[in-house]
């Protein structure tokens, strides 16, 4: 068999042209891109604002809505950045939908048939929206907004332009935002308004049948379904398997978006912004938006005197407006961990991490969404392509959010978040040390019963061929192999119990 050697780029410490040159980056854009450097040559400026839409198409995309090139939508703000984003543009008469059939529909998640009437919802919608999700220029998913307001009050609020017809009622130019044509968007949304009518009567018919159980549908997991690219799953295992249990392969995507993307210019837009969205929901908008969120998740499980674990608001207090002027909020759960206090488990885990915290457990705790995107903007400007939650402690976000104001987005700077990074720097590689404990455990239980399930070994036997094979692959130390096995065992169950 012919032997293969991959070389895993860096793209964090690459230059932008070796990143140009490399084959995985063929397909892709950034600010490292050839287009990226015509752009800041041609608009006189090196501040970009690229989001990951852009940056994950290629040069060659256009929009299909205005038939605009990239270069031509990208555009020069007043404040001097360049916008290169690229929206998805979904049809809201879906989310109109899923709204009706989960409110008529859908049964209470302990209902044994919860996840046949779920399956069967989720089939419908495809049949109910006009158009489906599709990337457009940032200036067309404006459009398809600025269009509906000059309408007024005849719109719908669920109603949206499809791609084609945003294109039909705009004056698209090179680098510049859409001119609407009214007349033309008047004529658009008759025509289309009378089909979205039809659309709605016909969720009201489904849902009745849904909710008789009319549409149900059994499924099972099937292992011989196969999906996805089996030749590159296998060759994905065979890289997994020579790290070993602790090991992880390096986060390719999420590195190559962290070194294509670019968020020049983002605060600044929210601090202007910031004043005139505070408003705090009425007793009435807080209660339609809480019937709202009444689907499985954080915010339906959250009691009535709930507070964000890291800044204390309220669930009232965590809801502010959108940019599209809609009212949003959402609590998120994430991972709270606990130090290892037992002497043995220290002395084993030791052995893989030297310094301290280290991480035996941990509790789910719940957070707002500006305390947990303040957790991702530091990810992005982490840029290790690492992602996820741990990249800043509970008590570190805490600190840094300080006095929280109800109704509104925290404000952290990119300067207190880089301090907040470093703070956080020895709680994070803790944090990520437990979970490559956890893949220890999980791979020593795993191995053990490959042998006595897979192969039918009594588990005496079985435990030695699987100390064997994990003391060849690194993953068990020679000299006391046996009894970190036997430890590995008692861990998994333990972790098991979290």
């Amino acid at each position: 068999m012919p032997e293969i050697t991959v070389h895993v780029p860096d793209f964090a410490s690459m230059e932008d042209d070796e990143v140009r040159q490399h084959p995985l980056t063929r397909h892709s854009d950034g600010k490292w891109s050839a287009l990226s450097q015509v752009l800041k040559s041609d608009f006189e400026t090196e501040r970009m604002n690229i989001n990951e839409a852009w940056a994950m198409t290629s040069l060659a995309w256009r929009c299909p809505a205005c038939g605009r090139k990239k270069i031509d939508i990208a555009r020069k703000t007043e404040s001097g950045v360049i916008l290169c984003q690229l929206e998805r543009h979904h049809d809201h008469l879906g989310d109109l939908a899923a709204r009706i059939l989960r409110e008529t529909a859908w049964l209470d998640n302990t209902d044994p048939l919860y996840t046949q009437r779920k399956r069967a919802c989720a089939a419908v919608l495809p049949l109910v929206e006009r158009f489906a999700e599709t990337l457009v220029c940032m200036d067309c998913n404006a459009a398809d907004a600025a269009m509906k307001k000059d309408l007024g009050g005849r719109v719908h609020r669920d109603f949206s332009f499809s791609p084609s017809e945003i294109g039909a009622f705009v004056d698209a130019r090179p680098n510049c935002a859409h001119e609407l044509n009214f007349e033309r968007g008047l004529a658009i949304w008759a025509k289309a308004d009378a089909d979205f009518q039809q659309r709605l009567v016909f969720v009201e018919q489904i849902a009745g049948r849904l909710t008789l159980g009319l549409h149900d549908r059994e499924q099972y997991n099937d292992s011989y379904n196969l999906v996805g690219d089996q030749d590159a799953c296998m060759f994905l295992s065979l890289a997994t398997g020579q790290l070993g249990a602790r090991g992880r392969l390096p986060p390719l995507w999420e590195a190559l978006r962290a070194r294509s993307c670019a968020g020049d210019g983002h605060r600044s837009a929210l601090k202007k912004s910031r004043a005139t969205r505070v408003r705090t929901p009425t007793l009435e908008e807080f209660t339609d938006f809480d019937r709202g969120m009444q689907k499985p998740g954080p915010w339906s499980r959250a009691a009535a005197d709930w507070r964000c674990a890291c800044c204390s608001r309220s669930r009232l207090e965590i809801m502010r407006i959108s940019g599209k002027g809609r009212w949003t909020g959402h609590i998120h759960e994430i991972c709270d961990y606990r130090e290892e206090m037992n002497e043995r488990a220290l002395a084993f885990r030791s052995a893989y991490r030297a310094e301290r915290p280290i991480f035996g457990s941990y509790v789910k705790i719940t957070i707002c969404q500006d305390c947990r995107l303040v957790m991702t903007d530091a990810c992005k400007l982490k840029g290790d392509g690492r992602g996820g939650e741990n990249c800043l402690s509970p008590d570190v976000v805490r600190s840094q959010v300080g006095e929280a104001r109800p109704n509104c987005r925290h404000d952290v700077s990119d300067e207190q978040l880089r301090e907040a990074i470093e703070t956080s720097s020895s709680w994070s590689s803790a944090a990520d040390d437990f979970w490559s404990h956890c893949r220890h455990a999980s791979e020593a239980s795993l191995r053990l019963s490959q042998y006595v399930d897979g192969r039918g070994l009594p588990p005496t036997i079985a435990r030695q061929h699987a100390i064997t094979d994990l003391t060849q692959s690194g993953d068990l130390p020679d000299w006391n192999a046996e009894e970190v096995f036997d430890w590995l065992l008692h861990e998994r169950e333990r972790l098991d119990g979290l």
